[in-house]
């Protein structure tokens, strides 16, 4: 079928591919994802004369060995031909392709799939402190089901009493080619007379690229960078009400907005697990995580799980993430930047204290602060 596109295009390597798994999603979409031994870019599926663009884009290469895309199930037959085309990361563009027929597969079980995420991680200490009136940090000393350690950090936002703002690089405006890391960005809030008492980086950005972040980000009203993103966003309205919502299902009230910033997935919707990463490495393997949650009360909480560090903390799935907010009330919550990102300060006197150990994937011992895009702060 695809004979015409083929031509000059060099097939994967038998070797090269290791998997394909199918998802059935409550949408009535396939999602249909490809496991490599090898690295690849750019990827497609082509279906007759419909192409899908992968699920992972470019500026956000966590896992160029997985590749996915959903499919509405009208569009596959047992006779439907699949093309699966992807630049090699190892040559200059060089293209590549898989030909398969789709058939009659077996689709993975959702309460299968949820209980493999699942590390039932259960807090066996906590302390807790009064950052001032109306926010509470917390310090949780966790276990999972293997009795291994996890840290998380959780900071309380009485909505009433305090607030949130989105912190950038020299509190500008900015939105490619600039970066800095989380305390910068405080310092330069404060020294533009905003009270802050505390933070968490925000949003996933090109970081091997001109450094823009993934989705909305909206400062003082104004709007930096993707007002037609469609990805989930914590922000605060210019009524002073806190929000966590899409622009998809609330198109008009980026006009409304003081500030936003967003995040990947919005992992709790109406009190239950919402979006959690079917078959994807990057929902699964345990990772440190960052994510933003809102009650429906207007309690907003900011939370960060500390991981890659086996014998003191050993980070969260999707799902571990997810489980967690539900259990402090969470209506709705979203899944911001992690790994390396991953940070939590609080203001302690004139200082602002780290308080988690960011790991980077390939240094995970030398708590690096690193240079990101947006932060959330809370505010007095």
């Amino acid at each position: 079928m695809y004979e015409d596109i083929k031509s000059g295009i060099d097939p994967f390597d038998e070797d090269d591919i290791d998997e394909i798994k199918y998802y059935r999603t409550a949408d009535g979409k396939i999602k249909i994802v490809f496991y490599f031994s090898v690295a690849c870019f750019r990827a497609t599926l082509r279906i007759g004369d419909k192409v899908f663009v992968d699920g992972f884009n470019d500026k956000e290469p966590y896992d160029n060995n997985t590749h996915f895309f959903y499919v509405p199930e009208e569009l596959l037959t047992a006779e439907s031909e699949l093309l699966f085309t992807a630049e090699d990361a190892f040559e200059d563009g060089d293209l590549l392709y898989i030909e398969l027929t789709y058939g009659e597969p077996e689709f993975a079980d959702r309460d299968a799939l949820l209980a493999e995420y699942n590390s039932h991680i259960e807090t066996v200490k906590e302390e807790t402190e009064v950052v001032c009136d109306g926010v509470v940090y917390s310090h949780m000393l966790c276990e999972d089901k293997n009795n291994a350690p996890v840290h998380m950090f959780l900071l309380e936002v009485d909505s009433s009493k305090a607030s949130l703002y989105v912190g950038t690089p020299d509190d500008g405006y900015d939105n490619v080619e600039v970066c800095a890391k989380v305390p910068e960005m405080i310092n330069s809030a404060v020294k533009n007379g905003h009270n802050a008492v505390a933070a968490v980086n925000a949003d996933f950005f090109d970081i091997f690229g001109n450094k823009s972040p993934s989705g909305l980000c909206v400062k003082n009203g104004r709007v930096v960078a993707n007002a037609d993103s469609s990805r989930p966003f914590i922000g605060i309205k210019k009524d002073g009400t806190p929000l966590l919502t899409t622009l998809t299902e609330n198109p008009d009230v980026i006009n409304e907005l003081d500030c936003a910033a967003a995040g990947l997935e919005m992992i709790v919707k109406d009190g239950k697990i919402f979006e959690w990463g079917e078959l994807e490495p990057f929902s699964y393997v345990r990772h440190p995580r960052t994510a933003a949650g809102l009650t429906k009360d207007g309690k907003i909480l900011l939370l960060v799980v500390d991981g890659r560090i086996p014998d003191y903390s050993n980070g969260a799935t999707l799902v571990d993430l997810a489980d967690f907010m539900i259990s402090r009330g969470a209506d709705r919550a979203l899944n911001l930047d992690g790994g390396g990102s991953s940070v939590i300060y609080t203001k302690r006197g004139a200082e602002f204290v780290l308080h988690s150990n960011p790991a980077d994937l390939f240094r995970p011992f030398d708590k690096l602060i690193r240079d990101e895009f947006n932060c959330i702060i809370v505010t007095k």
